[in-house]
């Protein structure tokens, strides 16, 4: 019996020649019989001599399982093949964590908005910035995470909080996942703990500091920055919400996929609040051409939040440009008389816990700190007393059942 005659993977192309590798993608069955389907890479093996070739597609043969299955990707043949590069050498590189980033952040860039994408590459610069640009991402483990000497107690001692350090950690475990299950670059998922981030309460603009903050920007700055800021004070809308829908009619509509909680908004504006919408649109769109125009007027409006607060001397929390949404919520949770069901609504929370946050506020300190709601308080008051009359009343007077109730 004639014996099977190897198959040979080098062919030739227009006088080159190729080393041809088949990688399996899945099988249908079917009647007519069993049909394989898989895709096909050619290795060039820079040579134009049929038995040169042949001697490199040995070489090659050497690490095709681990070519087929991704161990090995194309970026590293040069390295690994000395009939690719100049020196001659035949050492398989490592992937650097500088270089794997940049793929991440390219795939992620498809995937995510640009806010979360520049968050991305925060968390990712701020672990480069730890354990070098150059550290090979097989070397990787939770001990560059975790420990004494570990990421987690760098950022502690640059007494950065425990919520601004889960944050960091967050990203970074969504680029160790990537690693780990799409690229298949280490053998096993690195995890880690994240801390324990405990009880806060939100930092909010009260009516004394918006005043204040009106105030100077009208006097110091452009009255652009002003209409913005009270923009937001007046619709509790994010940042970037502005920014990232339409207005049809009265209502500003934002898709449920360009939201952060996916859920639809439909907020109905008067005609200062459409007019202010459209002319922080148009800064957008006339005074920044850029990709990420939406994240640079962010920016820019947060810096001069920031640059105000520090003017004005507030001291003993941390306000900014997301503070005027928290003074929304503080304000309209205190005009609904605790409605936490309206004002989950308002605010585009996915579930009332969120909203029952603004409750930890005692009502005397938010009626400290915004004395217009007096007037809410007092009718809530005087609904309250006459509410309990009413049931009093009703108590009083419950007619009889007729007839007699009988064991």
């Amino acid at each position: 019996m004639a014996k099977r005659r190897k198959k040979n993977n080098v062919v030739c192309i227009n006088g080159n020649y190729y080393y041809r590798i088949r990688i399996f993608l899945y099988k249908i069955k079917s009647d007519s019989g069993n049909k394989i389907f898989q895709k096909e890479k050619k290795i060039k093996l820079f040579t134009k001599n049929k038995e040169q070739a042949i001697r490199r597609g040995k070489l090659i043969d050497k690490h095709i399982d681990n070519i087929k299955d991704g161990t090995i990707k194309e970026y590293q043949y040069e390295e690994l093949f000395p009939f690719m590069n100049d020196t001659g050498t035949s050492v398989l590189i490592k992937r650097t964590l500088q270089n794997t980033i940049n793929d991440y952040l390219d795939y992620r860039s498809a995937m995510v908005k640009p806010s979360t994408l520049k968050r991305d590459k925060s968390a990712l610069n701020t672990l480069i910035g730890f354990v070098g640009c150059t550290k090979a991402v097989e070397e990787l483990s939770y001990k560059d995470i975790e420990g004494k000497v570990g990421l987690i107690q760098h950022l502690r001692h640059k007494n950065c909080t425990n919520v601004g350090i889960n944050t960091t950690l967050t990203h970074i475990g969504i680029f160790f996942n990537w690693l780990y299950e799409k690229e298949k670059i280490i053998s096993e998922p690195i995890k880690f703990k994240k801390l324990k981030k405990g009880d806060r309460l939100y930092h909010y603009f009260n009516e004394g500091e918006t005043n204040q903050v009106f105030n100077y920007i009208d006097e110091h700055m452009d009255s652009f920055y002003l209409r913005c800021f009270y923009f937001y004070s007046q619709t509790g809308m994010r940042p970037t919400e502005p920014f990232i829908g339409e207005l049809v009619g009265n209502y500003y509509i934002i898709d449920a996929q360009d939201r952060k909680n996916g859920i639809p908004m439909q907020m109905q504006l008067n005609e200062e609040l459409k007019s202010i919408l459209l002319e922080m649109q148009s800064f957008r769109d006339t005074k920044l051409h850029c990709k990420d125009a939406n994240v640079r007027v962010v920016d820019i409006l947060e810096r001069t939040v920031m640059r105000t607060v520090r003017a004005l001397g507030f001291t003993g929390k941390k306000l900014t440009l997301y503070s005027f949404r928290h003074s929304y919520a503080i304000r309209r949770i205190t005009m609904l008389n605790g409605n936490v069901f309206d004002v989950m609504k308002e605010m585009g929370h996915t579930n009332t816990q969120t909203t029952m946050e603004y409750l930890r506020f005692p009502l005397q300190r938010r009626l400290d700190d915004f004395p217009s709601l007096q007037e809410y308080a007092q009718n809530l008051q005087e609904n309250t007393i006459r509410a309990t009359k009413s049931r009093a009343t009703e108590y009083l007077n419950i007619p009889k059942l007729s007839g007699s109730i009988r064991n």
